[in-house]
């Protein structure tokens, strides 16, 4: 592949993370809630209407995951387990995703950090640390400003937010996608787009290929695809980067050395991933940064002993 085809992939890749499929897999399932997870799901009702899912794992101090773009609860398996040994880990799916509500009327960064706060006073706890990947980190760090007292730390990965857009930019890269080019995107487009999100594509992530076919078949895999492109705007309207100074929480950044999403490097082409976790780590006041080699954008799950490690010793220290 050229240069320039590459680099057009990593720009639908921006907004098409993890929309994916494979020409050889038929699986089917005919509700979301038929989504084979790891730990036993609960749900809460919340003030809102919304019905969401979690997790709830372990004891002591409780640390909330936050998932990524048209991301869902499995996608922490490789976090879970390390964290759940000593402290309580609640992972939830985001309104529009896997098993929690899609009867969602619009999105925004609020919004979902409002819904994780919710969830988090649903289960009687004052404080935690919340922990997002990619969106999850915009959404992590919008809460730091909104619900200051909430949060006791943060753990940033590959946080979306740091770098910032135009508004050409943005309606750029807002045209790209809808929930009719989210059902429509070819398949090869989709894997090649997949692919890139890490450095080495892991066999232990080929179940998110197979659960992200099998949702096709759906009863509202239309809300999925609304809460996708309502996900990808959401991102564009609520940039964080300006208002990092006024977050004061301990916070943990990890990025992939490898990352290739963040730049968009067809935008961006004067930016490295290294630039941009550098200018988000300067403005974040108490925060510590570590990039992790042979890692993309899947950081968690690509090099999840590292990650793991880095993650217990910011908890573990006061």
């Amino acid at each position: 592949m050229d240069e320039r085809k590459r680099i057009s992939v990593f720009l639908v890749g921006f907004i098409l993370l993890l929309v994916f499929s494979t020409g050889s897999i038929q699986a089917q399932i005919n509700q979301f809630s038929d989504l084979d997870y790891p730990y036993s799901v609960e749900y809460q009702q919340l003030e809102d209407g919304q019905k969401v899912a979690y997790m709830d794992k372990g004891k002591g101090e409780p640390i909330i995951l936050i998932h990524g773009l048209g991301s869902y609860i499995p996608a922490w398996k490789q976090t879970i387990p390390a964290l759940s040994e000593k402290y309580r880990v609640i992972a939830l799916d985001l309104p529009g995703y896997g098993k929690s509500s899609k009867d969602v009327d619009s999105y925004s960064i609020p919004s979902f950090a409002k819904t994780v706060a919710d969830l988090q006073d649903s289960l009687e706890i004052e404080k935690a640390t919340w922990a997002g990947h990619s969106m999850g980190s915009q959404i992590a760090l919008w809460a730091a400003i909104d619900y200051p007292d909430k949060i006791s730390r943060l753990v940033l990965l590959a946080p979306a937010g740091f770098e910032t857009f135009t508004e050409q930019e943005g309606a750029m890269m807002s045209n790209f996608v809808t929930p009719q080019s989210i059902k429509a995107t070819p398949d090869s487009l989709i894997r090649q787009t997949f692919k890139a999100t890490f450095y080495d594509f892991p066999k232990e992530a080929q179940f998110m290929i197979e659960d992200r076919v099998a949702i096709r078949s759906a009863e509202n895999f239309d809300g999925y695809a609304r809460a996708y492109a309502g996900s990808v705007q959401a991102m564009l309207d609520g940039p964080v980067f300006e208002e990092l100074s006024r977050i004061n929480h301990p916070s943990l950044i990890i990025f992939g050395k490898q990352d290739m999403l963040i730049p968009n490097r067809q935008l961006h082409s004067n930016l490295t991933t290294k630039k941009v976790a550098e200018s988000g780590h300067e403005q974040l006041p108490n925060s510590k940064l570590k990039i992790i080699d042979q890692a993309g954008h899947f950081v968690h799950f690509e090099q999840p002993e590292m990650v793991n490690k880095e993650i217990l010793n910011f908890l573990n220290s006061k």
